[in-house]
């Protein structure tokens, strides 16, 4: 699969992705609203600092749980506070490429707009599953999807947050998908995942 340039990296270990408290929307639209710099030679990404109120507008959260999830986003070094720019903006830091998976900006940014908690996390999955399998269709478990985003896979009642989220990645183009019924339960099957999300009149 070819890198796109102008990628961003997203985590791709349950180490974040199970992380109650690590929010994969609110890193990839950090992740979005990024830029590059670069200061004596050394080249680094940044983002300029917002207000906690602002960040819960963008998560459609409230100002306890965006500051709460804001910060641990600087407990886990995924990003951290530039002093050399009188603390108005933080560094993005770099993740080894063993954690993390480069997903084009565009792709991004319209996932970040089209859906919600969770789906980054879920496409990401997906994503290395799909690289891992030789680039052949494979067969998730709601299971497997569940505890990558560490939610309970003890019942059926969150199947849905699962299912809707498929659902909004294969309308977006981002995956091909259909269910396979093996005589007493139906599987979900993924026919391809895709790094660019292709507009439809071009």
């Amino acid at each position: 699969m070819e890198i796109q340039k102008n990628s961003r990296q997203i985590p791709k270990i349950e180490n974040y992705t199970a992380d109650k408290q690590f929010n994969d929307l609110m890193y990839s639209y950090i992740q979005e609203h990024s830029y590059v710099e670069t200061i004596n030679g050394i080249t680094s990404r940044y983002f300029n600092k917002m207000t906690y109120q602002e960040l819960a507008d963008v998560l459609g959260a409230t100002r306890k749980t965006a500051t709460a999830h804001f910060k641990h986003l600087l407990d886990l070094g995924l990003i951290e506070l530039d002093s050399a720019k009188s603390q108005k903006r933080f560094k993005v830091n770099v993740l080894d490429s063993n954690i993390a998976s480069l997903v084009p900006f565009e792709t991004l940014r319209k996932i970040n707009a089209s859906l919600s908690r969770y789906a980054i996390s879920i496409y990401i999955y997906l994503l290395n599953r799909f690289i891992a399998n030789g680039e052949a269709p494979f067969s998730p478990t709601l299971k497997q999807l569940k505890m990558f985003i560490g939610i309970s896979y003890t019942s059926s009642n969150n199947d849905d947050i699962i299912k809707d989220i498929l659902q909004i990645l294969e309308l977006i183009g981002l995956i091909d998908k259909m269910n396979e019924y093996d005589g007493s339960k139906t599987h979900i099957k993924i026919l391809k995942v895709s790094n660019v999300v292709k507009d439809k009149n071009g």
